[in-house]
């Protein structure tokens, strides 16, 4: 087994898999893994519990839902191919192309850290002994990798019984201090998001669950991901144009409390909540229709009230209702976001002109500015001053 350093991964290496690696283009194992590798990663799993990644054939298995997962733009590249084994040599530092024999690549949780990779050349092997071969060198792989970073683990402890104090070392106390701004919900506001996100991050774990590589799914996004246009319609339903005129569903609560966030492109504080009761109560009356029950005005009472964490629900909503149809990525242009203490805002309000209402009931008015204020001077300022 040898250890590699990397550097500009083209994707972010995960720990669960191994991935075939051969500096020859179409080389002899080249052609017989393009028969057999289903074989083998089936094999792989059952006897190592990891995933076989023979990326040339990789693209070949990723259904169309998943494709739009994680690339929901229109502009998705339909006839990429696969990733040549050859191609990850060049990200390699400490080896030429000659040196890398046919073999495996395998990253683990610590050597990811240390941008690390462990790599083992595989024998040769025929049609007939492909299964045995590879499961034989993942397990030898696996075992040596596990026992380097055990080593460069136990390396970093010191030893305490030679000659260590107290004071052979500087320290200091790091105590975190509230902000005089922040609120109950602040405090859990990233929890809280974490907490109730659980039932999303399983639903999207099993469409990566499918036989999807992530290293694969990476490839199929362009560096910068390409965010949409957002229109809310006459009938409050939220579209974005540029992703096959996608909808985001919410329900009605959920959804006021979002459209409260885009009326406020420079964000919304949590302690500063009450002060925007009576447009909350407003817009979820246009939204809903019709007059509000006592147990609609207490929720809105509640998600205005920063002692409580029913803010920090409906913000978590939001998040889930975008991750249901696209990776983190993507949805970042749409979610609620903001620093503790600071204002939570959405970024795609604050682009110009790539939120669009057909009805301007709710549409956000212009913001006041300290730019446009205008400061009037007395007259007499020049004698004032003098004195």
């Amino acid at each position: 087994m040898k250890v590699l350093s990397y550097n500009k991964l083209p994707f972010t290496p995960i720990s669960d898999e191994v991935v075939y690696v051969d500096s020859q283009p179409s080389s002899e194992f080249d052609t017989i893994l393009t028969r057999y590798w289903r074989d083998v990663d089936v094999a792989v799993q059952y006897h190592c519990a990891k995933r076989f990644r023979y990326l040339p054939k990789a693209m070949d298995t990723i259904p169309m839902d998943v494709k739009r997962y994680v690339c929901p733009s229109c502009f998705m590249d339909k006839s990429i191919e696969g990733i040549a084994s050859s191609s990850l040599i060049r990200y390699l530092n400490n080896v030429s192309k000659g040196d890398v024999s046919p073999g495996l690549l395998l990253w683990t949780d610590d050597s990811i850290g240390r941008c690390e990779v462990y790599y083992q050349p595989v024998p040769a092997f025929a049609n007939n002994t492909i299964r045995t071969i590879i499961v034989a060198v993942v397990s030898h792989l696996v075992a040596e990798a596990r026992r380097h970073d055990q080593e460069i683990r136990h390396s970093k402890w010191i030893d305490l019984d030679e000659d260590f104090t107290m004071h052979s070392f500087p320290f200091r106390a790091c105590i975190e201090r509230s902000s005089a701004d922040e609120t109950e919900a602040d405090k859990s506001f990233d929890t809280e998001v974490q907490k109730l996100m659980k039932e999303t991050r399983e639903r999207i774990e099993a469409l990566r669950a499918r036989g999807v590589s992530q290293i694969v799914l990476q490839r199929l996004v362009t560096p910068y991901p390409i965010k949409s246009e957002m229109l809310i319609t006459h009938d409050w339903r939220i579209i974005l144009p540029s992703y096959g005129d996608m909808e985001i569903e919410m329900h009605p609560l959920v959804k006021a409390v979002y459209f409260l966030f885009l009326c406020h492109p420079k964000g919304i504080r949590f302690k500063d909540l009450p002060d925007y009761r009576k447009e909350l109560i407003r817009i979820y009356q246009t939204v809903r229709g019709g007059e509000l029950t006592d147990k609609a005005r207490k929720s809105i009472d509640d998600v205005t009230d920063p002692t409580k964490n029913s803010i920090n629900e409906k913000c978590a909503r939001i998040r889930e209702a975008f991750l249901l149809k696209m990776d983190e990525g993507h949805a970042s242009f749409y979610i609620v976001n903001g620093e503790r203490a600071k204002p939570k805002s959405v970024y795609i309000a604050s682009c110009c002109d790539a939120l669009s209402w057909e009805d301007d009931s709710i549409a956000p008015q212009q913001e006041e500015s300290n730019d446009n204020i205008r400061i009037e001077f007395p007259d007499d300022l020049d004698l004032i001053l003098r004195f």
